[in-house]
């Protein structure tokens, strides 16, 4: 009977490892990059400014520019805009003109609710959408499953200002031997990309920073940032591109080609489902951070989860108290607090009984008495299984060492050593454990 109920159990565990590689019953695929992409009106902006996709180095992709109207998930599908293949990219040129089927600057007008469902359906099911609003007016964003308003200086022409990678990512970064690298002073000298540059003044912890500025309003806030969403991937770039042309190829040497650098690197970027070794999401816009996002352990042993409290720039903010809070899952209720030390660091470990997947918060007030929450991390608990004593998740020679020295020992019921469940720790246990090994010779990791 024991032998039986273990068995049960290992199944469980290996079926909850499992479903985290799944999503929504379809295997989910890796992108290395963008491929088929459409662009909604053309590549040009109104106000000034343009996408570049026939350079020197936007040969790697196939562009299509398509009307507001084609914007739907069918269209969008195989056969349709993109040809025989399905579009995986989808850009929203809010600055778009509306001669060429564009949006105007006018998203609320121009898409329709039926549209808008159908472009978040299009990330969840593993799309990448990039929203570009380039000198418009503030946009409504309510209809983004993480929705945010920003600060919107116009066409000021300032050039100059402060704009700050924030995030080491695929997307950017500030050292400048890495291929990603990007010239920020370039763009801030050369351009009024930030000057001019529209940022984000109400945050959803979903939406990770990659960097952050302050425009000629005196705003601080961020203006390139990403979020997974399902399977898929948004970005939103509120910088200004009226010194980015057509011809304009990614280059760190000038500040129209660093901005072009951008947009070759944000359709670089993988997706379906962005791995985060290239968009780790280290810092979210809210503040504070919640890490590892996923995690999977066996009942019994302690998990523990780091919130960093950072500021916008990414300055840690020591001193501050914490609460962790498990939402949702077996452990529901389960909380705890921590005071950020000098790295901006605060920890919370606990255990669990009981198998099934907890949702995880970490929240602190804010000096205006608001109460702020990180993104949610998930926990999934495991049961134990037979011949992992350990219980590090293999099983290899010390699992064996520690079945062998117990020979002769009662085993209660759920030992994990008794592995022929006959209530006796005994040489067979080990027999039967060697083929269950996860390497070679049961080597150790």
């Amino acid at each position: 009977m024991k032998e039986g109920i273990w068995k049960v159990m290992r199944i469980v565990a290996l079926f909850l490892i499992s479903i985290s590689f799944v999503f929504s019953g379809h295997v989910v695929h890796a992108a290395a990059q963008s491929q088929h992409i459409a662009i909604v009106g053309n590549p040009n902006i109104i106000n000034g400014g343009c996408l570049p996709t026939t350079v020197d180095g936007y040969n790697i992709y196939t562009f299509v520019n398509i009307p507001r109207t084609a914007v739907s998930l069918v269209n969008l599908g195989p056969g349709h805009v993109c040809g025989a293949s399905a579009c995986d990219t989808l850009i929203l040129n809010v600055a778009s003109s509306t001669s060429v089927g564009g949006l105007g600057c006018n998203i609320n007008t121009y898409l329709t609710p039926a549209q808008k469902a159908d472009i978040v359906a299009f990330v969840h099911d593993g799309g990448k959408v990039i929203i570009y609003d380039s000198e418009c007016s503030p946009q409504n964003y309510g209809w983004l499953p993480y929705p945010f308003t920003t600060n919107n200086p116009g066409a000021t022409g300032t050039i100059g200002q402060i704009l700050t990678i924030v995030e080491d990512n695929a997307l950017s970064s500030w050292v400048v031997a890495d291929p990603q690298y990007i010239n920020t002073s370039a763009i801030t000298s050369q351009t009024d990309a930030v000057g001019d540059m529209n940022v984000m003044v109400t945050y959803n912890a979903n939406w990770c920073l990659d960097m952050s500025g302050t425009n000629v309003n005196k705003v601080t806030g961020p203006v390139h940032t990403y979020a997974r969403y399902g399977s898929g991937l948004f970005i939103y770039n509120g910088m200004d591109l009226d010194y980015e042309a057509c011809s304009s190829a990614p280059s760190t040497n000038t500040g129209p080609g660093n901005l072009s650098k951008i947009w070759y690197q944000e359709l670089l970027v993988p997706f379906n489902p962005t791995p985060y070794t290239a968009l780790p999401c280290g810092i979210t816009v809210v503040g504070i951070t919640i890490s590892p996002l996923t995690a999977i352990n066996i009942v019994g042993t302690a998990h523990t989860v780091i919130a960093k409290l950072t500021d916008l720039l990414n300055v840690p903010q020591p001193g501050i108290t914490v609460t962790f809070t498990v939402y949702a899952g077996p452990n529901a209720g389960v909380s705890g607090t921590a005071i950020s030390d000098v790295n901006g660091n605060a920890a919370f470990s606990y255990t669990s009984a009981m198998i099934g997947t907890d949702q995880i918060k970490a929240c602190f007030t804010n000096q205006a008495g608001q109460e702020i929450c990180s993104q949610t991390a998930t926990k999934t608990w495991i049961a134990p299984i037979i011949c992992d004593v350990d219980k590090d998740g293999d099983i290899d020679q010390y699992d064996l060492s520690l079945i062998s020295r117990a020979r002769g020992q009662t085993a209660p019921f759920g030992d994990l050593r008794d592995s022929d469940g006959n209530g006796l720790i005994t040489p067979n246990d080990v027999k039967v454990c060697i083929p269950q090994c996860t390497r070679p010779n049961c080597a150790v990791q």
